[in-house]
């Protein structure tokens, strides 16, 4: 990304020094070690220009503008959601069979209870079938 001095953030973007000092401080905006701020940076706060020009970076022999870079990371977050969703679904999933399988265990051992209860009526002897 480019970058700029805090003079040229605040003449571009209509924004106070102070200010800019501020949302450094707390955190906002990055400075690197020669003082200048990352235009991308500046963009996701204060939006585009006061007078609507496009900065441009160099990359290698390819030259982007700061739009098409932030359309490329939008591409790749809408990817990384995609799949954090997929992953979503999935636990989603597996919740459901965890709780079939639970309601499929419970019945069963119900059933061997009632199974039990049967056999044990059926081993009393007559006289405690009769007077019980």
């Amino acid at each position: 990304m480019a970058r700029i001095s805090i003079n040229k953030a605040s003449l571009d973007f209509n924004i106070s020094r102070n200010t800019l000092y501020k949302h450094i401080k707390q955190g906002k905006i990055t400075k690197d070690s020669e003082g200048k701020l990352d235009t991308s940076d500046l963009i996701r706060l204060y939006g585009t220009h006061v007078n609507g020009q496009q900065e441009t970076t160099g990359v290698g022999s390819n030259t982007y503008t700061v739009d098409e870079q932030l359309r490329q990371e939008n591409q790749q977050l809408k990817q990384l959601l995609a799949v954090n969703e997929m992953l979503v679904n999935q636990l989603q999933q597996q919740v459901q069979d965890l709780k079939n399988d639970k309601e499929n265990l419970f019945n069963q051992l119900n059933q061997k209870r009632i199974e039990s209860k049967d056999q044990q009526e059926n081993k009393r002897g007559l006289f405690s079938k009769l007077f019980g």
